[in-house]
């Protein structure tokens, strides 16, 4: 009997995830190490205000975010997703920019206008 196994996608491009955790762990998020790069959202309550990239610290990054930045106050949980692939983590930070469009986030997100199929001419 010749079966095949079956290779799983899951977890090829996210590493390590948490969500909705309260804004007073970000210190503990990743655990003790402070790397990691990818992904994370802000919420108001259940709503998206922020989202963001790190290609250095995540817990860098929301530390600054909880204690001294211009997003101080304004969030009260948050959600992480380590990305294992840094060439990605802009695109899918542009994806979920444009999705969301969060109130806390200056920038919507671009992507090339060459690749636009809606401008093109027919």
């Amino acid at each position: 009997m010749n079966e095949k196994t079956k290779i799983s996608d899951k977890n090829k491009l996210v590493k390590k995830h948490d969500e909705h955790r309260d804004w007073e762990s970000y210190n503990t998020a990743l655990g003790k190490r402070q790397r990691g790069s990818g992904i994370y959202v802000l919420y108001d309550k259940d709503e998206v205000y922020y989202v963001g990239l790190s290609k250095t610290s995540l817990k860098g990054r929301l530390r600054k975010h909880a204690l001294r930045d211009r997003h101080k106050g304004n969030w009260d949980n948050f959600s992480f997703y380590q990305i294992t692939r840094q060439q990605y983590i802009k695109d899918i930070e542009t994806l979920l920019l444009r999705v969301y469009k969060p109130l806390g986030n200056k920038v919507g997100g671009k992507f090339k206008k060459k690749y636009n199929l809606a401008k093109r001419t027919p």
